[in-house]
């Protein structure tokens, strides 16, 4: 499952706060979710610690910022320069169990939109993001088939944003914890990001895509070398994970975290009565 926390967005008292009650609403279900991957230093990605940073920046541990697609700077996504790398290890099986998991119903999220009046550009809208029960029918293709409905679950995550923004299609949330607990080879592989984001690109049609990510410690990650049966490659994804951290600097330099981000996509969904 992954636990969104998303906190609701807040001005000054003394100001007019625009009605967000109106409107229409939009449900999706992600029935995607994967690692962002990089290409000649451009990907998809948040910049985490508002700075840009080079190979010579002591704040960024000396690991040189990318660009997103947008042809935004500062992006900070470390581990997408790892995905190389750990495919070719054990640790490429995190990505298609969280696949496996949206596809069977454990990881059944949904996303749901409501006060749009403009889908370009809105000056507010609320956000939720839950988790959902239900087992999700595939098509022949393998894919998630649209228009199914689902319940809402009991269990966390649940998150619920009363007023933010459609800013040019796109709504941004950031200073977001995150959760992303997974089960690999036997050890609970956590994905920890107290002060993550969300980008959710919003179409009228409920096929909407997005990113999410954030900073990751590097214990986190390598608990699945200190509890994981891996053998020979023990040693190489340790020094990969702690070389390639780029948040967090320790008062010796030494990054803690490592940043991190995933992308998704959504199809239309509904919950049960509503």
């Amino acid at each position: 499952m992954i636990w969104l926390l998303l906190s609701a967005c807040g001005g000054d008292k003394t100001e007019a706060v625009a009605d967000c009650s109106t409107g229409e609403e939009l449900t999706a279900v992600l029935n995607v979710v994967a690692y962002t991957r990089r290409k000649d230093g451009v990907v998809w990605g948040f910049n985490l610690d508002d700075h840009v940073s080079d190979d010579n920046d002591w704040e960024g541990c000396s690991h040189e910022d990318l660009i997103d697609p947008a042809g935004n700077e500062g992006i900070d996504n470390a581990f997408s320069g790892l995905i190389p790398a750990l495919e070719a290890t054990e640790a490429s099986a995190v990505e298609d169990l969280i696949q496996d998991s949206v596809n069977n119903g454990e990881l059944l999220l949904m996303v749901k939109l409501t006060g749009i009046d403009d889908f370009d550009n809105d000056d507010c809208v609320s956000l939720e993001f839950t988790r959902a029960d239900g087992a999700p029918i595939m098509g022949t293709d393998g894919e998630m088939l649209d228009g199914q409905s689902f319940g809402r679950s009991e269990f966390p995550p649940y998150a619920y944003v009363e007023q933010t923004t459609i800013t040019d299609g796109v709504v941004d949330v950031r200073g977001v914890p995150l959760f992303l607990p997974l089960q690999v080879l036997d050890v609970e592989l956590e994905f920890d990001m107290p002060e993550g984001a969300v980008r959710l690109a919003v179409s009228e049609d409920g096929i909407m895509t997005g990113v999410f990510g954030g900073g990751v410690s590097n214990s986190d990650i390598l608990r699945i070398v200190e509890e994981g049966d891996l053998g020979d490659i023990r040693e190489l994804v340790t020094t990969l994970v702690t070389s390639a951290a780029d948040l967090e600097p320790d008062e010796d330099g030494v990054c803690q975290e490592l940043s991190v981000a995933f992308q998704f996509e959504t199809t239309p969904a509904f919950f049960y009565g509503e």
